[in-house]
């Protein structure tokens, strides 16, 4: 901790114990500038005039309302309230209540984000039921999970259309679901409670790295109220970030301890990200961010550098022999013919130069249109001061991974959820900056306008289609 403060001091940026009374300019006007820009975005989803996708690619979210229904905006005259009174508070707990108020922002977070869908279309139970929306749900009616699982590459071309394109991590969820005796509906809750993990482990992530509260407090309320996983759960895409933030958390844990069994669990839960959708491995830059800052530090070496690699490869090797000895299934075929169809589909279907600039777009009504002006603010200032503290790495590390992952071209249509990985983890960017004040008003603007944001583009788009 004394190391951690040290390095903000050097920095000139403090912790909120030692921060000024007053609030920074930068964080002042990037707050000013989300709100003001979030309330545009919302006028205009509700007067039905802003867009939410391209004719010219053949791709688009309707609309389901007409234009200026503003009675659509009461949930969020509720739930923002609510959201953030629980944060005024959980800012004034002492610090052996943290756990606490994490378990209890995850279960109070679920009632509020189920409130903010009253007039979402369709329902929850709906969307898990349909093979247009949700190709994952109804193999785990159709076959036993060994026999899915034993002969899935034989089976794959009788799946429906995103069953047979995605790896079978998402169809074996609703195994696990349906063997709990869930029905739809409550299959759609647990996979809003699933979604939810991702910003518990960015909690975990933020508290483990930095050592300041206020922003892993402000990184855990902001995933929470993501726009675009609550536009899109029960979809499976809210729930892809929680594999590869477990294995970045087991990465940093070993950062600080050493211990050969964060490592071992690191390679499981990098075999579960591909095993439920590769894409999130992008990530991996912020993993050789992190580690390259160690080893400069000097606070790892590089003999621990190869026990790191050795036990995750270790790790990584088990789970796949496990799979290959009891179903006979190989992850390696398996992430090759989803590869192949991605890329064919794409070549065939979909011109990427016209997506280099509207994923920008669509990242902001994913993660949040004031949380990408702050995180923007903060990468900035990060630079500016060439700031070496464990938020400045986190969050240029994560700016690079949407550099690299847009020209890169994956991502092509229907780019908020493809977005949601990224946008839940580049909340940190913004708590960061939320948190260089002891004010609450910074924050409370920030929060409330992804809470904004999320319901009303709840109400009146159309992001899920059954």
């Amino acid at each position: 901790m004394n190391r951690v403060l040290v390095e903000k001091r050097a920095d000139g940026v403090t912790s909120p114990a030692e921060s000024r009374p007053g609030v920074p300019r930068l964080v002042a006007w990037a707050a000013y500038a989300g709100a003001g820009l979030t309330v545009l975005a919302l006028v205009a989803m509700v007067l039905r005039r802003l867009p939410t996708g391209s004719r010219l690619a053949g791709w688009t979210y309707p609309y389901d309302r007409l234009a200026g229904q503003w009675h659509v905006v009461w949930p969020v005259l509720v739930v923002a309230p609510a959201v953030l009174g629980l944060l005024w508070l959980s800012r004034r707990l002492p610090e052996r209540f943290d756990a606490a108020a994490a378990a209890g922002w995850f279960l109070a977070a679920i009632p509020l984000q189920l409130l903010l869908r009253v007039y979402a279309l369709p329902s929850l139970g709906a969307v898990v039921a349909s093979d247009r929306a949700n190709s994952f749900y109804s193999p785990s009616q159709r076959w036993g999970l060994g026999e899915f699982i034993g002969n899935y590459m034989g089976l794959v071309e009788q799946l429906p259309p995103h069953a047979r394109t995605n790896m079978p991590g998402k169809t074996m969820l609703y195994f696990v679901l349906d063997a709990l005796g869930l029905g739809p509906a409550a299959m759609g809750v647990a996979v809003l409670a699933l979604a939810n993990l991702s910003a518990v482990l960015l909690w975990l992530i933020a508290r483990d790295l930095t050592g300041d509260r206020r922003i892993a407090l402000y990184t855990l309320v902001l995933g929470l109220f993501l726009p675009g996983a609550l536009y899109f759960v029960p979809v499976l895409n809210a729930v892809s970030p929680v594999p590869i933030l477990l294995a970045l958390w087991l990465h940093v844990r070993f950062l600080k301890t050493r211990r050969a069994g964060y490592a071992l669990g690191l390679g499981g839960a990098l075999y579960l990200t591909v095993f439920f959708e590769a894409l999130p491995l992008v990530l991996g830059i912020v993993f050789a961010a992190l580690l390259g800052v160690a080893l400069r530090q000097r606070t790892l070496t590089w003999m621990d550098t190869l026990r790191l690699v050795g036990f995750t490869l270790a790790g990584f090797a088990g789970c796949y022999a496990a799979m290959r000895g009891l179903f006979g299934y190989d992850l390696f075929d398996n992430f090759a013919y989803v590869l192949a169809d991605a890329n064919d589909f794409n070549a065939r279907w979909r011109p990427y130069g016209m997506w280099v600039t509207r994923n920008l777009w669509y990242l902001a009504l994913a993660g949040g249109i004031a949380s990408c002006v702050m995180l923007a603010a903060a990468g900035w200032d990060a630079v500016r001061r060439r700031s070496a503290h464990p938020a400045a790495v986190l969050t240029l590390s994560g700016i690079a991974v949407l550099i690299v992952l847009d020209l890169w071209g994956i991502n092509r249509g229907e780019t908020v959820r493809l977005w949601i990985f990224l946008a839940v983890y580049l909340q940190l960017g913004a708590a960061w900056l939320c948190a260089r004040t002891d004010r609450f008003w910074p924050a409370a603007v920030v929060v409330a306008a992804s809470v904004a944001q999320s319901g009303i583009g709840l109400a009146m788009i159309g992001f899920v289609r059954i």
